[in-house]
């Protein structure tokens, strides 16, 4: 990251955020090697496990980024929003979307 600070946010905007792809190389004693880092990694869901993770990793950043500037509306707010009656009373702030990740917590944060 510091090799690249003066490339990020370089226009110094406020609430931005960039997704990196770190790879990675673990060699035969299981320590781990940083390869490289991309500004623009591949999205691509092409196989099971990436058809489970990018969601949820996309998910998770939004949550960590977005939902702090613009935090979900309770279903009464969402109800008023759309003309319907509420249908829960909890209060409770709520997601619509979840995307799981096998052994894993819905509401655990993986990244």
């Amino acid at each position: 990251m510091m090799s690249v600070r003066q490339k990020i946010n370089k226009n110094n905007r406020r609430f931005c955020m960039e997704i990196f792809g770190y790879d990675f190389m673990v060699d035969e004693n299981m320590r781990p090697w940083l390869i490289e880092v991309n500004t623009n990694p591949c999205l691509e869901e092409s196989n099971k496990l990436l058809t489970q993770l990018i969601p949820r990793m996309l998910d998770d950043a939004f949550k960590l980024t977005l939902d702090v500037m613009f935090p979900p509306l309770a279903p009464a707010k969402i109800a008023e929003a759309s003309g319907e009656e509420e249908t829960g009373s909890s209060g409770q702030l709520t997601r619509t979307q979840v995307f799981p990740v096998t052994d894993r917590p819905d509401a655990e944060n993986l990244w």
